[in-house]
């Protein structure tokens, strides 16, 4: 009995020297995943520097490009602005234009066609007058 548990303790201590030994090396092999990591890490960073530079800097152009273009529209709006207010001038002109020169010409006109009716009558008269 006594041989059955030292060959048990002879087993459990070959078994445990193989889990160290397979321990060491799974941990080997991370060991150089982590360095690929590292490596592959460090050389993202390093192209990844210049990406950003210039992503600022297109970021910055971009940013005074906006600028520019809002203040076009501001000024793009004012002209608009300007223009309505010209056009709304003008109309209020032709307005007091029409209103001032409408009724004296309606006069006039009411003047001639009535003093046209009444020569067209006076002739169609006369000629009557000679007729009989």
């Amino acid at each position: 009995m006594e041989t059955l548990i030292n060959i048990g303790k002879v087993l459990a201590l070959f078994s445990a020297a193989a889990l160290c030994v397979y321990l060491i090396y799974v941990l080997s092999r991370l060991n150089g995943m982590l360095l690929l990591f590292q490596r592959d890490f460090s050389e993202i960073t390093r192209n990844l520097k210049p990406i950003l530079e210039n992503l600022n800097t297109v970021a910055d152009r971009l940013k005074s490009i906006t600028t520019k273009v809002d203040e076009q529209v501001i000024l793009f709006k004012s002209s608009l602005e300007s223009f309505k207010a010209l056009a709304d001038n003008v109309v209020s002109f032709e307005n007091r234009v029409q209103e001032s020169l409408e009724e004296p010409i309606i006069r006039v006109t009411s003047l001639i066609g009535a003093f046209v009716g009444r020569i067209l009558s006076f002739f169609g008269r006369s000629q009557a007058g000679n007729l009989d």
